[in-house]
């Protein structure tokens, strides 16, 4: 029976899930309480079954919380998808799905981060604002995922995002390799041409904070000099 609850999620098949909640009450309780797996909830949104989704967490909103054998729960699924809709519907549920961690301590924003998806971004920090300080078991920041992603429009939007939000000492946190997302960016042929831009973005006192790495990279030391005036962003296409 477990088998064709999976198989009605990969459907988005409403009727069955409805008829064999009719024959087995707690067919759901059971599949939650059975530790890290692969649940319904997580079939449907790799599916993007809304409305599935929906019935779902009306009969168990917990499944919600599972994190299945990848490290992923249904919200990082969904965040890595850019399936806006399941995340505001998932979110119901609770904020503190914001939070859940999966492989490699990676939370629901940092896959929306990975695949460029800033509709979701913006949904995530509104809803878990603190979340954009939050690291992975390699102590990656957001900004080390945008460049190691090749994600430069993410990257300039994030840059303005903790400018607003006052939280501009994330800028400075360094990875287990004692690197900051500005270090990445500079040993970056991908962001060698747009390194200006980004440091546009970033307060006199961290320009002058870059300076000991920007002199070891021969394509970053012009630009320790700070610009006369705050540059266009013209942010291209992302790598």
């Amino acid at each position: 029976m477990e088998q064709r609850m999976l198989e009605a999620a990969q459907k988005g098949n409403i009727h069955d899930l409805d008829d064999l909640i009719g024959r087995n009450k707690q067919i759901l309780e059971e599949m939650a309480l059975e530790g890290a797996g692969h649940t319904p909830l997580h079939v449907a949104c790799v599916g993007g079954h809304l409305d599935f989704v929906r019935e779902l967490l009306k009969h168990m909103p917990k499944l919600a919380e599972k994190v299945d054998p990848r490290g992923f729960s249904p919200l990082h699924i969904a965040a890595a998808r850019g399936d806006v809709e399941i995340t505001e519907e998932l979110l119901k549920v609770g904020t503190h799905l914001c939070s859940v961690e999966g492989r490699e301590r990676r939370i629901p924003l940092h896959y929306a981060v990975i695949h460029g998806e800033v509709n979701v971004m913006e949904i995530l920090l509104s809803t878990s604002p603190e979340s954009v300080e939050k690291t992975t078991a390699r102590k990656e920041t957001v900004l080390h995922l945008t460049v190691k992603n090749n994600r430069f429009k993410v990257l300039v939007w994030l840059l303005e995002h903790l400018k607003q939000h006052k939280k501009e000492q994330v800028i400075n946190l360094k990875d287990h390799k004692n690197n900051t997302a500005l270090h990445l960016a500079a040993a970056s042929k991908n962001f060698e041409a747009r390194l200006t831009t980004i440091l546009a973005l970033v307060d006199e006192p961290l320009m002058r904070l870059a300076g000991h790495w920007a002199r070891a990279s021969p394509f970053a030391r012009p630009l320790l000099r700070p610009p006369a005036r705050r540059l266009h962003l013209d942010l291209g296409e992302d790598c």
